[in-house]
């Protein structure tokens, strides 16, 4: 509820304001500078002003975000200790000084984030442009470094950021926070499919010498990438590892860069050469987090291994992805809940502010009169009581919202575990399968060769039948060897698969799944069987996750030419034409890309209150 207050007291505030006003403009190009990457410009339009009270920490930030990443911590520890100032503005770039002091050099990303948040608050008091655009742009690389993968909630700072663009550098900004986030929700070639002309179309506005280009060439590499116009994103990629050298800042941009250039060249099929371009990302390997690092790396390699036929090179590698990408989901989910509770204490804050200021509204009231006094004590006790009301209505939909969002990220942590128990699973059968193929199958065929040659000599008889018995051992070591690549379907077959899957999820989740099958007597192609288990798995998580539903019935029929899956659920249900940019999606996108890639069609139905059912019919 907004506050009209009586003229006088109105009068009274807007004089006190005017006699606080400082003149920002001055440090207008200063910003200006920083926005373009000009660091060393921001620093020479510093030297020009003569007010070291504000030049001394804005130097110290210029210097900071340019040197990021080159870990000399000792120089700014002294500059970025906790300081607080009277002057918003002063108390904006002293808290973003030491967020990106802590978020930089003390590798502790947890308490960063209360610094920058604290910042745009006071940024916002100030209601200049340049400064709150900058606090924005800390958080906004927060979510992107960090946990925008888990949550949508950069919503609320991008859209603050797209009502304050001012110019082209603005634009590119918004442009490549908004791909990159919403890349995450939705399918992410239709996000480059939008935004890709957009992209380009920046590119030729901004000057050839700008340091935000190789921002843009990495996603436009991106969308060329998606479309299998190889060489054409190799080029991007290349700009982005040139112009970005000798820049700390671009250090990330370069190591994506390099790990897509060493990808390409597996997907060409070279694969040895990807794994000696993959070395070359040394020369911009982040200390800062090397945990990501590892995951990419760790990741890439196995893959070239795997396409070199190294295979247990290819598997020591992945083992180790699988590790980082653990720890990554326990950092990202320990940042989320320090987010919100950093946001929760913000708005109690804010509220104990809000007292306070009411008080000395109080007091400029008796400046005022014995009858304005009157009114404004009547209006005062109204609004105290109706906010004291809201707050408290606040406080204990905060505190829901926020039991139920520590709640999902448990539950997220519990299907993810689920996970890496089955391909844990498959990992070992393929070794065994292996094992059996390489070694036991080898020794069979040496054994039944010596027999065969004892044969021509004596006990014809006798021979045949030891022949007969070791060509049926032979026949059954190699039909198990040559399940290695089936995981957990390979023994008894899709079906037999779902009917687990379906039990383990009933014990552990308290949620009753029901398989209903017709003509699954004969077993699809291995490849087939595992991927359409992984579709079904995926979308049990999301009834599990999202649907809040009692019971679930997987339905597999087939047809003879096609096989149909319908799996259907009584849980909360929504409008599939809500499926928007902003939203999860709940998981649709991927489960669409692997129908997609079996040729197959994907359907839904639902409507809020009716539960969901999912129909999916892939040729065979």
């Amino acid at each position: 509820m907004r506050i009209r207050l009586p003229g006088l007291l109105l009068f009274f505030w807007c004089s006190l304001a005017l006699g606080q006003h400082t003149d920002l403009s001055k440090y207008d190009a200063y910003f200006q500078a920083l926005k373009a990457l000009e660091h060393q410009e921001a620093l020479s339009h510093l030297e020009r002003i003569d007010d070291t009270q504000y030049t001394q920490p804005l130097e110290v930030f210029a210097q900071l975000t340019y040197e990021g990443f080159l870990g000399n911590s000792k120089r700014y520890q002294a500059d970025c200790v906790v300081r607080t100032s009277d002057d918003p503005f002063l108390n904006a770039v002293y808290l973003l000084n030491t967020g990106y002091y802590k978020f930089y050099f003390l590798q502790d990303r947890t308490a960063a984030y209360p610094h920058f948040y604290s910042a745009l608050e006071s940024a916002n008091e100030t209601a200049y442009a340049p400064l709150q655009r900058r606090a924005l742009r800390a958080i906004l690389q927060y979510f992107h470094h960090e946990i925008a993968r888990n949550n949508n909630n950069y919503e609320v700072f991008l859209d603050q950021y797209q009502k304050l663009i001012a110019d082209i550098h603005d634009q590119v900004y918004f442009q490549i926070y908004e791909v990159i986030f919403y890349s995450s929700e939705i399918d992410i070639k239709s996000v480059y499919h939008t935004k890709a002309a957009l992209l380009e179309g920046l590119i030729a506005q901004l000057e050839p010498d700008c340091k935000l280009l190789p921002k843009l060439y990495l996603e436009v590499a991106l969308f060329y990438e998606l479309r299998e116009q190889y060489d054409q994103a190799a080029l991007y990629y290349q700009k982005v590892f040139d112009e970005g050298k000798d820049l700390p800042y671009y250090n990330d941009n370069r190591f994506s860069a390099i790990t897509k250039l060493a990808y390409i060249q597996h997907l060409k099929g070279n694969s040895e050469q990807a794994l000696e371009k993959l070395k070359e990302i040394t020369c911009c390997f982040n200390p800062q987090d090397a945990l990501k690092n590892t995951f990419f790396v760790e990741y890439y390699t196995s893959m070239f291994y795997e396409g070199m036929g190294a295979d247990s090179l290819a598997l020591a590698h992945y083992k180790t992805y699988v590790e980082a990408g653990h720890n990554i989901n326990f950092r990202d989910n320990s940042l989320e809940i320090s987010r919100l509770q950093v946001e929760l204490k913000a708005e109690k804050n804010a509220n104990a502010l809000l007292e306070e200021r009411q008080a000395k509204k109080r007091f400029l009231f008796i400046a005022g009169g014995l009858s304005i006094l009157l009114i404004i004590a009547i209006v005062i006790a109204y609004l105290i009581l109706n906010n004291s009301k809201k707050r408290r209505k606040l406080a204990e939909q905060e505190s829901e919202l926020e039991k139920e969002r520590v709640a999902n990220l448990l539950k997220d942590q519990e299907l993810a575990s689920i996970d890496a128990m089955i391909a844990g699973q498959e990992k070992e059968r393929t070794r065994i399968a292996g094992e059996l193929h390489d070694d036991l199958g080898a020794l069979m065929t040496n054994v039944r060769m010596h027999f065969e040659s004892l044969k021509a000599s004596q006990a014809p008889d006798l021979f045949d039948k030891t022949d007969t018995l070791l060509q049926e051992a032979y026949q059954k070591v190699r039909s198990i060897a040559h399940a290695k690549n089936s995981g957990v379907i390979a023994n008894q077959g899709l079906l037999k698969a779902v009917k687990d899957l379906a039990q383990k999820v009933s014990q552990l989740n308290g949620l009753e799944i029901q398989v209903v099958h017709h003509g699954m007597t004969n077993r699809l192609e291995n490849s087939l069987e595992l991927s359409i288990f992984r579709i079904i798995q995926e979308l049990i998580t999301n009834i599990i996750k999202h649907a809040q539903a009692k019971t679930a019935t997987i339905h597999l029929i087939n047809h003879g030419d096609s096989l149909n899956i319908m799996v259907e659920d009584d849980g909360l249900g929504f409008n599939p034409q809500h499926i928007s940019a902003r939203s999860q999606g709940m998981g649709i996108s991927s489960i669409d890309k692997r129908v997609n890639h079996l040729d197959g069609s994907l359907t839904i139905e639902s409507a809020p209150g009716e539960g969901a059912t999912v129909i999916i019919d892939i040729p065979i």
